[in-house]
């Protein structure tokens, strides 16, 4: 008896295993999902940072093939603006949540990741291209799993008196395992920018606040002929942080 029902429960774990292996190897085969709906109110940004800029702390692929750079995108909040839930975030296409996460000891208040196609339960993401918002409120009642649509809210930016007034934006896949950069544990297997998975009409209004795509995305040639500079050996770049050639304002 005993030995049927250890062989029952290693027949379903093997079955477990295989479907989650089939269920990543099928979204990772898929294409970067499309942005179709703005992920924020434009209304409420003062300036976005570029992609590979030097501020805040770098951000690049695990294999390196890229570094001392910030792959990703911080936007900057006006100051009449920097309260709680009233930055809205939306998602930026139909999808499911891939993933949560929330470490205030590490000032992280909160973590979301979109992807576009459902997950296996409890698994991460990896190698899928998934939409991230960080340091933000996220919606109480949402859970790893749960659909949302394009449009739909999933959370505020979350106030921060030691962290600056501003949420991240990156549009990446994510590689295990993490692996140790100058000083920052690396999640990330590659990266891109938000920008260049935009649809016209989101694009549309960017543009309409003066900023381009041109604008918002440093060429790997330009950051690799002027490299970032760190504080102390890393993670954090070197003052000045606020840089204006790292930055794109919105009118």
């Amino acid at each position: 008896m005993i030995k049927k029902v250890l062989l029952g429960i290693g027949t379903l774990v093997i079955l477990l295993i295989a479907t989650a292996f089939f269920s990543i190897k099928s979204a990772q085969s898929d294409p970067p999902p499309q942005v179709v709906a703005n992920f924020t109110n434009l209304d409420k940004i003062e300036k976005i940072s570029k992609y590979r800029s030097c501020t805040g702390h770098v951000t690049v692929p695990q294999d390196e093939r890229e570094t001392k750079r910030n792959m990703k995108h911080y936007f900057w909040v006006k100051p009449e603006y920097n309260k709680p839930k009233t930055v809205e975030i939306y998602s930026p296409y139909d999808g499911y949540v891939a993933d949560i996460r929330s470490e205030p000891d590490l000032n992280l208040e909160g973590e979301i990741w979109i992807s576009s196609k459902k997950m296996f339960a409890l698994i991460p993401p990896l190698g899928v291209w998934t939409f991230s918002a960080q340091h933000i409120d996220i919606r109480s009642d949402l859970k790893l799993g749960d659909q949302v649509k394009s449009g739909e809210l999933i959370g505020w930016l979350a106030t921060s008196k030691t962290r600056g007034d501003s949420f991240d934006i990156i549009y990446a896949r994510s590689g295990f395992p993490p692996k140790k950069i100058d000083n920052w544990t690396g999640p990330f297997s590659d990266l891109d920018s938000v920008f260049n998975h935009m649809s016209s009409d989101v694009q549309a209004e960017y543009q309409k606040k003066g900023v381009s795509m041109e604008k918002l995305i440093l060429s790997k040639e330009t950051r690799d002929q002027n490299p970032c500079q760190y504080r102390d050996g890393g993670p954090y770049f070197a003052p000045p942080q606020n840089n204006q050639d790292d930055w794109v304002e919105l009118h």
